[in-house]
C-alpha cells in the first residue's frame, strides 16, 4: 500500500496512511523507513526486557560486541553498543509515543531486543500493547520512559561498563531528538502531539527531578558559517577506540582536546 500524501494536520485519518498492526489488537501508522519497527515475536538472539534492565544479560552482549574491537576502551565499547541498542529499541518507541499514544508494555517480559551473533541489537519485538485503552499525550509517555525503563537501563549500562551516565544518556537523547526531528516528516504525525514532545527535551525538570533527555544537542552557527551546526552537549567517547575519530556532532570542547593530544 502506498501512502497518500498528505500534510501534517491536514484532516487525514489512519485509514489514509500504511498502518502496522501491533500487539493489542491495535493499528498505528507505519513509521519512516529508517526506524526499525517491531516484531511480534522473540526471534532469534532475542533478549527479553528483564534480562536487559535486571543486567544479566549485558556482560554477555558486551563480551561479544567487544570481539570486533580487540583491546578497545570498555567505557567506549559499551557507549558504540548502546547506540545501536538506542536505534532498534528507541527508536520505534518514540514514534510510537509520537503517532499513537502508546509505549512499552508494563511488564518487562512481554517485550525485548533481537541480537545479532556480534551484540548488536536489530529489532525490538512486543508481544502485548502497553495496556491503553485511548492515546496518553506523549510528555506523559516520555516522562514514564525517562524515569522508568530508560532509566533503569542507562543505570545498568553505567555499572556494568565503567562509563558514566551522562554518556549514555546523551546517546539515548541524541537518538530521541534526531527521530523527533524525522517524524515531522510523516504524514500522519500530529503536530500538536510532536510539539508537545519535542518541548519535553525543553524541559529540565519533571516534578521536582532531573528530565535527563533536557537538550541533548544543541544548534550552533560557527564563524563564517551560515547554517547551524547539530552538536552533542556530552561526548560519547567512541574516540577513545582506536578504529574511530570524533563523531561529526562531536562537542567542540572534545575536538579541541583530540587535536592537542596529537599535536604533543
Amino acid at each position: 500500500m502506498q501512502a497518500i500524501p498528505v500534510r501534517p494536520g491536514s484532516g487525514a485519518s489512519l485509514a489514509d496512511h500504511p498502518v502496522v498492526p501491533l500487539a493489542g489488537g491495535f493499528l498505528i501508522p507505519s513509521p519512516l523507513a529508517q526506524i526499525p519497527w517491531p516484531a511480534s515475536q522473540p526471534g532469534r538472539g532475542s533478549v527479553s526486557g528483564e534480562s536487559l534492565l535486571d543486567g544479566s544479560a549485558i556482560d554477555d552482549l558486551l563480551e561479544r560486541f567487544a570481539q570486533d574491537y580487540p583491546g578497545g576502551d570498555q567505557r567506549a565499547l559499551a557507549s558504540q553498543w548502546s547506540k545501536w541498542l538506542f536505534h532498534a529499541w528507541l527508536s520505534p518507541i518514540i514514534a510510537m509515543i509520537v503517532l499513537a499514544g502508546r509505549s512499552l508494555p508494563a511488564n518487562a517480559s512481554e517485550w525485548g531486543v533481537r541480537f545479532d551473533v556480534g551484540g548488536r541489537a536489530e529489532r525490538l519485538w512486543l508481544s502485548s500493547g502497553d495496556g491503553s485503552s485511548a492515546p496518553v499525550p506523549a510528555e506523559l509517555l516520555l516522562e514514564r520512559l525517562v524515569c522508568g525503563e530508560l532509566g533503569r537501563a542507562v543505570s545498568v549500562f553505567a555499572r556494568h561498563s565503567g562509563a558514566s551516565v551522562n554518556v549514555f544518556w546523551s546517546n539515548a537523547g541524541n537518538l530521541v531528538e534526531h527521530v523527533l526531528s524525522r517524524l515531522g516528516d510523516h504524514p500522519a504525525t500530529e503536530p500538536v502531539r510532536l510539539a508537545r514532545a519535542r518541548a519535553f527535551l525543553d524541559k529540565p525538570r519533571m516534578e521536582g527531578i532531573r528530565n535527563r533527555l533536557y537538550r541533548p544537542v544543541v544548534y550552533r552557527i560557527a564563524a563564517g558559517e551560515t547554517e547551524p551546526r547539530r552538536l552533542r552537549r556530552v561526548c560519547c567517547i567512541r574516540y577513545r577506540l582506536e578504529c574511530y575519530d570524533y563523531c561529526e556532532n562531536c562537542p567542540l570542547a572534545c575536538r579541541s582536546a583530540k587535536a592537542a593530544r596529537e599535536a604533543d
